[in-house]
């Protein structure tokens, strides 16, 4: 990919989807260690950011903290970047969306052309992509898992996606080496 993408770029794409906050996505950096994924790649870039937020719905409310760890190849040719959602009311589930419809609203910049659900793999709801990212024609995947079912919902979602200018064995080969929720 051209060197417009960025983990920056990247985090900064999920940032306007994932949050209805305008806080950039430097103010809320932390330290990966902090949040429940492992990345144990060499060449890469890794950068996390946390947020904080009240959930409301049917009257029950409470906390959801929601990490992100994004991954970037020291060539920048390649990204990912997962998301961890997680409530901790005990009144507040989320309900099941299938990955097409959550890579749609969670990514909602990314245009999802040639999709192809794929199945289960490693774990996750698997489906790869085409789409152009920061002007790149991109190959790209889809990943998701629910994880502590709780009142007909879930407790947690993990959601990613990453992309790259060409084939897309370097994005499953961080994929691999990522430890998430459930693994």
């Amino acid at each position: 990919m051209k060197s417009g993408m960025s983990a920056v770029a990247a985090v900064a794409m999920l940032c306007t989807v994932a949050s209805a906050s305008a806080r950039a996505a430097e103010d809320d950096a932390i330290d990966c260690s902090s949040t429940p994924f492992v990345f144990s790649g060499d060449g890469y870039f890794v950068d996390c950011v946390r947020y904080e937020a009240n959930a409301r719905k049917d009257g029950a409310s409470g906390e959801s903290q929601s990490d992100i760890i994004n991954v970037t190849s020291n060539e920048r040719e390649m990204f990912l970047t997962l998301v961890s959602i997680r409530l901790t009311s005990t009144g507040l589930h989320m309900r099941y969306q299938n990955l097409r419809e959550n890579t749609r609203d969670f990514f909602s910049g990314v245009e999802l052309q040639d999709w192809n659900g794929i199945g289960y793999q490693s774990g996750y709801d698997t489906a790869e992509f085409t789409s152009s990212i920061s002007g790149t024609p991109s190959r790209c995947i889809a990943v998701q898992r629910y994880l502590n079912p709780a009142f007909g919902g879930f407790k947690r979602h993990v959601i990613g996606m990453g992309c790259a200018a060409g084939g897309l064995d370097a994005v499953y080969t961080a994929l691999q080496q990522m430890r998430a929720p459930g693994d």
